[in-house]
């Protein structure tokens, strides 16, 4: 947890999450994605699973990958294999926000299909910004009904 706490400190614009939002986040029903290079954390991406009546919802809470390791794609891989164990967890959708400001974030969640669905203004604060409400509708399979005897 320390790695992942350090690797969001250093990174501008994330929130400072506290040791005990971290434990309630990694202790609940969460999907967790770390990626690591020569032994450090590169990256990491975080879902939180919100479990209504007869549907899961995921909702992204955050990715981070190390400035040191930015624009090689691994960001794209982060969100790519949470998304994989997203559904596999029974999430018929992603939702996430993300700053006006972030057009890299943007271009990557629109890369991977995720459409623009609201704003919420003033939403951040260091400084105020705008977020942008975004989702992805994952693909929901079709049981074909079977024909009894007519």
């Amino acid at each position: 947890m320390a790695a992942l706490q350090h690797l969001q400190a250093a990174t501008p614009g994330m929130p400072e999450w506290t040791p005990v939002h971290w434990l309630g986040l990694l202790s609940g029903d969460a999907i967790v994605v770390i990626a690591e290079a020569d032994g450090e954390v590169a990256g990491y991406a975080v879902a939180s699973l919100l479990r209504i009546p007869g549907e899961v919802v995921a909702e992204l809470e955050a990715i981070v990958v190390a400035s040191s390791h930015r624009r090689n794609g691994l960001g794209n891989g982060l969100l790519r294999y949470l998304l994989t164990e997203a559904q596999a967890a029974g999430a018929i959708r992603l939702m996430l926000e993300v700053r006006t400001g972030n057009g890299a974030a943007q271009a990557l969640y629109r890369g991977l299909g995720f459409q623009e669905e609201g704003l919420r203004r003033r939403y951040y604060r260091d400084p105020v910004e705008d977020a942008m409400l975004m989702s992805l509708q994952f693909p929901q399979e079709t049981v074909a009904e079977e024909k009894g005897p007519e």
